[in-house]
This record gives C-alpha cells, sequence and structure tokens, in this order.
C-alpha cells in the first residue's frame, strides 16, 4: 500500500511539475512585457545624448584671456565688435590674436574670463584645463585655462518644479506624462530680440534643446486658430492669438505665449515638428547651486 502511494504521489509531482514551471516561466515573460512596456512610455520621444561634460569649473581669478594652447605664451582669444554700428544687433566675431584684424570691427575690452564664469572642462593638460567656449557669437569649441585661476564647482539636478518656478528669466513647461513625458517647453521674451519658443528634454537632471528647436514666436491679433506653425528653409516660426497669450512685461498692450494654454495636440505639433529637423549645435542647461542656472552650447558629434 505504502509503494502504491509513493508512486502515485511521484506520478502527481510530475504532472504538476510542468504546469508550475510554465506558469513562473509566463510570469516571467508578464513582467519582462510589463516593465519593457514601462520603458518605453517613460522613455522621451526626444532622443539627444548628453555631452561630456563630467567637471565644471568657475574663475576665481580674472585671466587676461583664455589660451589657444596649454602655454600662457600662446594667442589668446579675443572680441571684435562691429564698427559704427546703430542697430541694436551688432555683429560680434571671436578670434586668436595672432590671426589678422577683423575689418569693418574695432576691438573690444570683454573678455570670457571674468569672476564667476562658469566653464565645462573637455580635458587636462599640464596646468592647464581645456574648455568648451561655444556660445551663440562664437563658434570656436575650446580653449585653454590656467588651473590658478578656477575652482571646481559642484551641479545638482534640476527638477521640473525649479524650471517651472515664476523666478526664472524664462517660462517654463514640463510634460509629466504620456508620450511627451520630460519634453520641456521654453518660451524667451526679450523687447529687443522679440519672443522664441524653445523644445527640448530634460534628462538626466539636464535640459537639453537643440537650436533647431528654437522657435520665432508672435502674436497675430485677428488670426482665426489659435496657434500656426509655420516650416520654411528659413526656420521654424510659431503665430498665435490672444486666447492662448499672457501679458508681457513691457507694456500694457504687449502679450507673449502662455505655455499653460497650449493643448495636448498643439504641444505635439509643436514637437513633432521640430523632430523633423536634424540637431546639430545644442543648448545644455545645468544647475548650479552656487550660481543657478548656467546654459552651454555644444555640437554633436
Amino acid at each position: 500500500m505504502k509503494t502504491i502511494k509513493t508512486r502515485f504521489f511521484i506520478v502527481l509531482c510530475g504532472m504538476l511539475l510542468p504546469l508550475l514551471t510554465a506558469n513562473c516561466s509566463n510570469k516571467k515573460n508578464v513582467d519582462k512585457a510589463e516593465t519593457a512596456e514601462t520603458t518605453a512610455v517613460e522613455e522621451s520621444v526626444i532622443k539627444l545624448a548628453l555631452p561630456p561634460f563630467q567637471k565644471f569649473v568657475v574663475v576665481t581669478t580674472p585671466e587676461e584671456g583664455l589660451y589657444k594652447n596649454a602655454d600662457l605664451n600662446s594667442p589668446t582669444l579675443i572680441r571684435w565688435d562691429e564698427a559704427d554700428c546703430e542697430s541694436d544687433f551688432c555683429e560680434v566675431a571671436y578670434q586668436w590674436s595672432d590671426q589678422p584684424e577683423k575689418a569693418g570691427f574695432e576691438l573690444s575690452t570683454d573678455i570670457m574670463t571674468s569672476e564667476g564664469r562658469v566653464f565645462p572642462v573637455l580635458g587636462e593638460e599640464g596646468n592647464f584645463y581645456k574648455v568648451c567656449i561655444l556660445n551663440r557669437w562664437c563658434d570656436i569649441e575650446s580653449a585653454y585655462l590656467p588651473k590658478a585661476c578656477v575652482q571646481d564647482i559642484e551641479t545638482a539636478p534640476i527638477k521640473a518644479d525649479m524650471l517651472e518656478s515664476e523666478d526664472n528669466y524664462f517660462k517654463c513647461r514640463v510634460m509629466k506624462d504620456g508620450k511627451y513625458k520630460d519634453v520641456v517647453l521654453i518660451d524667451e521674451y526679450n523687447e529687443l530680440e522679440g519672443e522664441s519658443l524653445q523644445v527640448g528634454v530634460l534628462k538626466d537632471g539636464v535640459v537639453v534643446t537643440p537650436f533647431a528647436y528654437f522657435i520665432d514666436s508672435y502674436i497675430i491679433n485677428d488670426q482665426n486658430e489659435s496657434v500656426v506653425i509655420n516650416d520654411s528653409e528659413d526656420g521654424l516660426s510659431l503665430s498665435f492669438n490672444k486666447s492662448v497669450a499672457m501679458p508681457a512685461e513691457d507694456g500694457p498692450n504687449s502679450y507673449r505665449l502662455d505655455l499653460k494654454k497650449l493643448s495636448d495636440d498643439q504641444i505635439a505639433k509643436i514637437v513633432d515638428t521640430v523632430l523633423k529637423r536634424k540637431p546639430e549645435y545644442v543648448n545644455y542647461m545645468y544647475h548650479f547651486p552656487a550660481q543657478g542656472l548656467e546654459t552651454f552650447v555644444y555640437m554633436v558629434k
């Protein structure tokens, strides 16, 4: 009798074991599928890599300039301003001090190494840091800065509520969920330069906004549609009417785009439009607790 019971138990285990194994396997597959689905949802539609910035330094002792090579006797970076310019948008040019004078320009006294200026470090050579110096006006990628005139400065992750704070010089909206999660819309308004809408992504505590995703924006009061996007060879532009506007700071009859009034469909159209353009130069915004938000330019390789 004992032998029969033992044999029955062995047979029963043999029948149940494949079923239990199959259930465990199915559960693992379901878990993997759910994880993959979650990852797919959380990954932003704007896929841009971060620059190779691992270290930042801040100028503590003003220097005469930035050097072409890791040598105090090498040429320095100089700035030229358009001569006799009566406009608010005068041309600016940067070059090394060993290059010929630029015709139609005059030498500027402005230097990039004033106290408090932050630079991303690209490398080291002897007593010098190789730093990134690209900006809106300077297309020279890097220069050398003596280590003796700088010190390290710490960064901290940028949070969505920090970007949407009313204390910023820009207006911002960060998408919190859905297909466009972590997409960042930044509206900058300047009485002289006008208004621009910048589209980027909040990635690993850094805001990434390609120049190709900058949109010139302006109000057209009698426009029927609340938002109209134009994509041409000259660039991107966006016109809007008062239904999605808010008063600007420079006068009672001035208006700027109110990002909070944009619908999900309008945001989707804006993002899908910029994604058709290939990024080249990119703005990277970092948070320095000691100084606040700073942006740096880097070229997508």
